[in-house]
């Protein structure tokens, strides 16, 4: 296989930036068949672009298993209302 990318450099530059620009939705299952089989081919043939898939898979499963808060932080302005909410005396039908 390698020979037959050699033969065409054209195509393997091609093949090289599909593959470096397209290496997120190819992850996702979202090129269609011949998109898909150019970038696995390639892979199969370039190793600076099977270690970038592999980073690209590596980084989406790290930010998959990253905690998301349960409510969203308050900002400044939500704290101060929630303090004075909170002080002894105060009413709470204003």
């Amino acid at each position: 296989m390698m020979m037959g990318a050699l033969r065409h450099p054209a195509r393997f530059l091609r093949d090289h930036r599909l593959t470096r620009t397209r290496a997120s939705a190819y992850l996702d299952g979202e090129l269609g068949p011949e998109e898909q089989a150019r970038v696995e081919a390639h892979t199969h043939v370039c190793p600076p672009c099977a270690r970038f898939v592999a980073e690209v898979r590596r980084t989406v499963a790290a930010l998959g298993a990253l905690r998301v808060p349960a409510r969203p932080l308050a900002g400044v302005g939500d704290r101060v209302i929630d303090r004075l909410r909170e002080e002894p005396g105060r009413r709470r039908d204003r």
